[in-house]
């Protein structure tokens, strides 16, 4: 079984599929979900900001922006091997 790492340390343009939801404040964790990002949904990292900026992940055919501190605390596990 895959171990669980920060989404932020996976490479970019891979896919993971996401682990967990806990570790979130519950207001993100809701918005997430209310836009169809659930634990085990396919995720690929598809930009990183320079200088902290915003993280654009693609999930279900839509792109959402995310905090780097917020990117840091979703636990994902690789789909390539």
């Amino acid at each position: 079984m895959p171990e669980c790492i920060s989404l932020l340390r996976t490479p970019l343009g891979q896919t993971v599929r996401l682990q967990s939801l806990d570790p979130l404040h519950p207001s993100l964790r809701r918005r997430l979900t209310d836009m169809g990002i659930h634990e085990g949904s396919i995720i690929r990292l598809k930009k990183i900001s320079l200088l902290g900026g915003p993280i654009v992940i693609e999930c279900n055919g839509q792109l959402v922006g995310l905090r780097q501190n917020q990117v840091k605390q979703l636990e994902v596990v690789p789909t390539w091997t």
